[in-house]
């Protein structure tokens, strides 16, 4: 019995023995497969319906940076600079030409070829003294140059011409650069903005301007009443194939925003105060104005020699910028090269001739464009795109909703969505008013603290009631026919959630809505007709944005008949615009309350700001350096 046991044990050991063994047979020979590389993971992005999408998903590009770069690019019949252009060619042409001043991404005014700018006491007369530059043919930058420039500037843009130039008794201009404590004496808006030619400086102080609104907006009928029988949009039969909101010709159709934007026309008219200019000092150029007004923030256009101003071809025009153009090949692309020797620059460029922004798409996608930049229509389709490497600018746009009617405007502030301002102004970030991010008057402001009076207005009542009322009638079972709300937009933009947003406020102040689509030339005109009963407002500046110019577009356009604002308050925004075009330091001089008098403005005018608006830029993972840039400069620092 005994040596049963110690045979079993025996077995056992051995046993054991042998799955040892085995054991570590089995990991000696793992051991090699272990030492060999993993095999490639699989991509783990989810996989996107391209049909969900207005173009495919991207492909990510090489990431070894190259020494060139291609970018977007439009023929359009000449290569001057100072002739009109897309925002597209502008951009390109911005690395090959310089200007006097240009604005920075903290919305400073920024001396390019000026040296330095100095004023008269009576701010009537501007001495700026340029940087000894040289342009890409090795001629020095002359005042003559920019007399030409400026000369061709004010024909292209406003048929413009120019007093010649007298002496005349001048006060010496102030030794310091621009004096911003230094005020005008007078404002050139006063007496557009004051017919019975009050002054505001003659108002009590407290007082204000009273509003008198055109005939149009005082039409306090039942909005049954105001509303007549309507009918489809009326449109040319080659619009009737598209969607607008889904296949919306924004992709293909230049948005023109300057032929319909009342601010750009107040901001550019400014330029017609340019009386006389003065070049005989080869290193000073010398502008008198009729009157005194901001002006530095207009001469952001580039500079080229005099000799090739009237050039409407392709001649191939010197500038003095970071890159030159040495060569238009047969399709139209040009070639670009680095005019000063930079380690961290590419030394090549090549501005790719791309029809649309369709084909430009189609070219980024196939890895045939490094950086695809997309002016405000463009972006407002494209922004948000997956695995798709962006920087977004935010440019001189801004977008509100103009609402002739009071009650329907008090309705509809009750239902905005406050809590989430982002949805109706998406892809665009929200404002109420019309500030650039980064403005530099906006330095040190306190939050705005002190609203309008909180009492309920007659117009918030009776949207109360209103609402009451449709919830009564929906609890009886009665059939109500919903008041039918007209909207004006412009076929060519508006943001993409702004159509369902609308749709849903007029749903729940009890009605139903219209959307008449206008093209960007018809636009102004019915934007003054008033034939709707609310309009989306696109404005651009001529310079880097303001809420008074805004405010001047309304009463441009007959939209208000004037503006509600104290002595004060006009005081601190036509200083306001004023020191922004001057080039000041950090918080140098600016006004502590200005956030304040732009709140107040806006509380009085009929319109719900929306968003600015903004460019937007792809570029490909071979795209190295800092996007530093503006709208204005995108390519800065690429």
């Amino acid at each position: 019995m005994k040596r049963s046991k110690q045979q079993q044990s025996f077995h056992l050991r051995s046993r054991i023995k042998a799955v040892l063994s085995l054991g570590l047979c089995l990991l000696l020979l793992a051991l090699p497969l272990a030492c060999q590389s993993s095999p490639e993971t699989q991509n783990s992005d989810p996989v996107i319906n391209p049909s969900e999408n207005l173009i495919p998903t991207i492909v990510a590009g090489s990431e070894t940076p190259s020494a060139s770069l291609r970018l977007r690019y439009l023929d359009e019949g000449n290569l001057n600079p100072l002739r009109k252009h897309s925002y597209v060619n502008r951009s390109v042409f911005s690395l090959v030409y310089d200007s006097l001043f240009a604005f920075n991404a903290a919305g400073s005014l920024q001396a390019q070829l000026v040296e330095s700018a100095q004023v008269s006491n009576d701010m009537l007369t501007w001495t700026l003294n340029l940087k000894d530059v040289n342009f890409h043919s090795g001629e020095n930058l002359t005042a003559a140059d920019v007399e030409a420039s400026l000369r061709l500037w004010l024909e292209v843009n406003l048929e413009h011409s120019l007093e010649e130039w007298e002496d005349e008794e001048q006060t010496p201009p102030n030794g310091d650069e621009t004096d911003p404590d230094a005020e005008p004496d007078t404002d050139p808006d006063t007496e557009t903005d004051d017919p019975d030619g009050t002054e505001p400086d003659d108002l009590e102080p407290g007082s204000e301007e009273t509003i008198d609104e055109p005939d149009s907006t005082e039409n306090d009928q039942d909005v049954d009443d105001e509303i007549e029988e309507t009918s489809e949009p009326t449109t040319d039969s080659a619009d009737a194939t598209y969607d607008y909101y889904i296949d919306t010709p924004v992709l293909g159709e230049p948005a023109q925003v300057e032929s319909f934007s009342a601010t750009y026309k107040v901001s550019l008219e400014r330029g017609r105060l340019i009386k006389a200019i003065d070049s005989s000092d080869s290193s000073t150029i010398k502008i008198r104005l009729h009157e005194a007004a901001p002006i530095l923030d207009l001469l952001t256009f580039p500079i080229i020699p005099a000799e090739y101003t009237e050039s409407n071809s392709y001649e191939i025009i010197p500038g003095s910028g970071s890159y030159r153009i040495v060569e238009r090949d047969t399709q139209g692309n040009l070639h670009l090269t680095a005019w000063q020797q930079d380690e961290a620059k590419a030394k090549e460029i090549i501005a790719v001739n791309c029809a649309d922004v369709m084909e430009a798409l189609a070219l980024f996608e196939n890895d045939e464009l490094d950086v695809l930049l997309m002016d405000r229509t463009e972006a407002s389709r494209l922004q948000g795109r997956s695995r798709v490497r962006s920087q977004g600018y935010e440019d001189s746009g801004f977008v509100s909703l103009y609402v002739p009617n009071s009650n329907l405007r008090a309705q509809l502030e009750t239902v905005f969505p406050t809590n989430s301002p982002e949805s109706i102004s998406a892809p665009f970030q929200y404002s109420p008013y019309y500030i650039r991010p980064g403005d530099v008057r906006l330095l040190e402001q306190s939050e705005i603290v002190n609203e309008n009076d909180g009492t309920s207005s007659s117009s918030e009542d009776d949207a109360s009631n209103n609402q009451s009322g449709s919830e009564s009638n929906d609890d009886a079972g009665t059939e109500v026919d919903l008041p039918v709300y007209r909207i004006l937009l412009p076929r060519v933009f508006y943001p993409y959630g702004l159509q369902n947003q609308l749709t849903s406020l007029i749903a729940q102040i009890g009605g139903e809505i219209e959307y008449k689509l206008v093209r960007a030339e018809d636009y102004e005109e019915e934007l003054k007709e008033q034939d709707y009963d609310l309009a989306l407002l696109l404005d651009q500046s001529a310079a880097f944005g303001d809420p008074f110019d805004y405010a001047l577009g309304l009463l441009e356009y007959e939209l208000v008949g004037n503006l509600s604002v104290s002595a004060t308050q006009r005081t601190i925004l036509t200083e306001g615009r004023m020191k922004q075009a001057l080039m000041l330091e950090e918080g140098q001089g600016l006004e502590a309350r200005y956030l304040q008098a732009v709140h107040d403005l806006f509380s009085e005018l009929p319109v719900i700001g929306l968003c600015t608006t903004s460019t937007l830029l792809w570029y490909r993972d071979g795209v190295e350096g800092v996007l530093a840039g503006t709208a204005e400069l995108p390519y800065f620092g690429i």
